[in-house]
C-alpha cells in the first residue's frame, strides 16, 4: 500500500513538472520574444495556430482517447492508432497548405503564407507523435512526458530566440513550433524504440468499433474548443492579425493561471465527487469547498493582474503591447466564469447529469457570440472580450443554478461560499489603486512586484478574516 502511494505521489510530481514546463517555461520565452516581435507578427502565428489546435484537440485527441481508456493495450492497437493519426494529419496538413492562398487573400496579408505553410507541417508532427503520447499516458510514464516537455520547449525557445536575433520575424515563431514538435517526436521514438516501433496497420474493424466513442469525445472537444478559442477566431476574422496578437497576449497571460490552478483542482474534484456521489450532504459540502478553493486561488491572480494590467504589460512585454491592457479585466471575468462552469461540469459528469453540459455550453457560446458581434461595433477588440465575458458569466450562473437544484444548496450557503473571495478582491484592488495616490507609481520591476505583493497580502488578510467570521 505504501509503495503504491509512493508511486502515485511520484507520478503526480512528474505530472506537475510536465505542466510547469508547458506553462512557465513557455511563458518566459514568450515574454522575451514579445520584446522583439510585434503584435502583428504574433497575430499571424495565432491565426495559423487556431487551425492546428482545432486538428489536435477535436480530431487527433478524439482518436487517441478511446485507446487510452480502453482495456486493450496491444501493440497492434497502437499501430492502428499511429496509422490513423498519421493519415488524418497528412490529409489535413495538405488541406491547410492548399487553402493558404485563399486565407492570405481574405486577411490581405501576404506574409501569412509562409506561416500557414510552416504550421501545416506542425499538424503532421502532431499526427506522428499522437500514438506515442497515448502509449506513454496509458503506461503512466509521466516522468518521460515531463522530460520530453522540458527538452522540447527549451529547444524550441532557443531556436526562436536565435532566429529573432537574425531578423526572421514571424517565422521565428513557426520555427519554434516545428523544433518543439520535432524534439518531442524524437524523444518519444528513442524512448520506445526497443519495446515498440510503429508499423502501418489500417483496420476498418477498429474504426467501426471506436467510431461511437470517438464521435462523443470529438463533439465534446469541439464545444470546448469553440468556447475556449471562439473569441480569438472572431477577433482574427473581424479585426485581423494585429488585434489578434494583442488579444492573444492577454489570453496567454491569463490562461496560465486557469490551466495550472483550474486544471489541477479539476482533476482533484472529479475524484472527490465520484467518492461522495451517494451521500448528498457530503457531496454538497465537497462542492462548496471546491468552489471556494477555486475562487480563493484564481480571484487574487485575476484581480491583481487587472489592477496592474497597463504597467505590467509595458514592463514585462514592452511598450508596443500597451493596447492589450484593457482586455485583461474582461478576460479575467471570462476565465473565472469558465473555471466555475468547469467545476459544475465535473460534478455533472461524476453524478450522471452529463446531458445538461453540452446544452449549457452551447447556450453559453451562442450568447457570447451574439454579445461579441454587437459590442465589436463600438469597442473593437475590447467589445469581443466583453461579449465573451458576458457569455461566460451567463453560463456560469446557469450551471450554478442547476447545481443548486441538484444538491438542494441554499442561496445563503452559496453566498457564504463565494463571499471571502469577493471581499478579498475588492480590498486587494482598492489597495493597489491607492498606492499611486500615496506617491508610489508603478514604473519598474521593483514597484510592480511591491504593488502586486501588497495587493495579494490585502487579499489574503481580508479573506482570512471573512472566513473566520463566516465560520463562527
Amino acid at each position: 500500500m505504501a509503495s503504491g502511494m509512493s508511486n502515485w505521489k511520484g507520478k503526480s510530481v512528474w505530472s506537475m513538472a510536465d505542466n510547469f514546463a508547458q506553462q512557465a517555461l513557455s511563458f518566459v520565452i514568450f515574454a522575451i520574444l514579445a520584446h522583439w516581435l510585434t503584435p502583428h507578427e504574433f497575430g499571424l502565428l495565432a491565426i495559423a495556430h487556431l487551425m492546428v489546435q482545432f486538428v489536435r484537440l477535436t480530431l487527433l485527441d478524439a482518436m487517441a482517447m478511446p485507446v487510452v481508456r480502453g482495456l486493450d493495450s496491444s501493440d497492434m492497437l497502437f499501430d492502428w492508432l499511429f496509422t490513423l493519426c498519421t493519415a488524418v494529419s497528412l490529409v489535413l496538413a495538405a488541406a491547410m497548405a492548399l487553402s493558404s492562398p485563399l486565407l492570405v487573400r481574405f486577411f490581405g496579408t501576404p506574409e501569412l503564407m509562409p506561416v500557414l505553410l510552416g504550421m501545416s507541417l506542425v499538424i503532421v508532427l502532431y499526427g506522428l507523435v499522437r500514438a506515442h503520447e497515448a502509449r506513454l499516458l496509458r503506461q503512466g510514464n509521466f516522468r518521460l512526458l515531463a522530460i520530453r516537455s522540458i527538452c522540447s520547449v527549451c529547444a524550441g525557445g532557443a531556436v526562436a530566440l536565435f532566429m529573432v536575433y537574425r531578423g526572421a520575424g514571424a517565422m521565428a515563431l513557426v520555427a519554434q513550433q516545428l523544433t518543439t514538435g520535432i524534439v518531442a517526436l524524437l524523444i518519444a521514438l528513442v524512448a520506445e524504440w526497443r519495446i515498440w516501433r510503429p508499423r502501418w496497420a489500417w483496420s476498418n474493424t477498429l474504426i467501426r468499433a471506436h467510431a461511437s466513442e470517438m464521435g462523443s469525445v470529438g463533439t465534446s472537444a469541439l464545444l470546448n474548443y469553440a468556447n475556449n478559442s471562439g473569441d480569438t477566431a472572431l477577433v482574427s476574422v473581424l479585426l485581423g492579425p494585429y488585434a489578434t496578437g494583442l488579444y492573444n497576449l492577454a489570453k496567454r497571460v491569463l490562461s496560465a493561471a486557469y490551466l495550472v490552478i483550474g486544471a489541477s483542482l479539476g482533476r482533484v474534484s472529479v475524484t472527490l465527487f465520484v467518492q461522495q456521489q451517494t451521500d448528498p450532504a457530503a457531496l454538497r459540502r465537497t462542492y462548496a469547498r471546491m468552489l471556494a478553493m477555486t475562487l480563493l486561488l484564481l480571484v487574487p491572480v485575476y484581480t491583481i493582474a487587472t489592477a496592474l494590467a497597463e504597467p505590467m504589460v509595458v514592463i514585462v512585454f514592452g511598450e508596443q503591447w500597451r493596447p492589450s491592457a484593457p482586455l485583461f479585466g474582461w478576460l479575467s471575468v471570462a476565465y473565472l466564469g469558465q473555471a466555475a462552469f468547469a467545476l459544475g461540469q465535473n460534478l455533472s459528469f461524476a453524478t450522471g447529469q452529463s446531458a445538461r453540459v453540452p446544452k449549457l455550453a452551447l447556450k453559453q457560446l451562442l450568447m457570447a457570440m451574439v454579445f461579441a458581434l454587437v459590442l465589436v461595433r463600438w469597442n473593437g477588440v475590447t467589445g469581443i472580450a466583453a461579449g465573451f465575458a458576458v457569455g461566460s458569466v451567463a453560463g456560469m450562473v446557469a450551471m450554478q443554478l442547476a447545481i443548486r437544484r441538484q444538491l438542494d444548496m441554499s442561496l445563503r450557503s452559496f453566498v457564504l461560499t463565494v463571499l471571502p473571495a469577493g471581499v478579498g478582491a475588492v480590498l486587494g484592488v482598492a489597495l493597489v489603486r491607492i498606492l499611486p495616490l500615496a506617491g508610489m507609481q508603478v514604473t519598474g520591476w521593483f514597484s510592480l512586484v511591491f504593488a502586486g505583493t501588497a495587493g495579494l497580502l490585502a487579499y489574503g488578510v481580508s479573506t482570512a478574516l471573512v472566513r473566520l467570521l463566516v465560520n463562527r
